[in-house]
């Protein structure tokens, strides 16, 4: 019977990149609420790319 989970080289990988989306995700949720609500005329400028943001931190 086959390794199931994160204890193939396939879920590590996978676990990582899962990792990296949530971290994504939360670091843009965290932009949104702090510069879109207190910005004026934050609507009309585009937003950051999580990218950029994440290679900062």
């Amino acid at each position: 019977m086959p390794r199931r989970g994160r204890s193939t080289t396939i879920g590590k990988f996978a676990k990582f990149h899962q990792d990296r989306r949530v971290s994504e995700i939360r670091v843009l949720g965290e932009l949104l609420r702090r510069g879109g609500h207190h910005a004026p005329g934050a609507a009309a400028q585009p937003p950051p790319d999580v990218r950029e943001v994440s290679a900062a931190s």
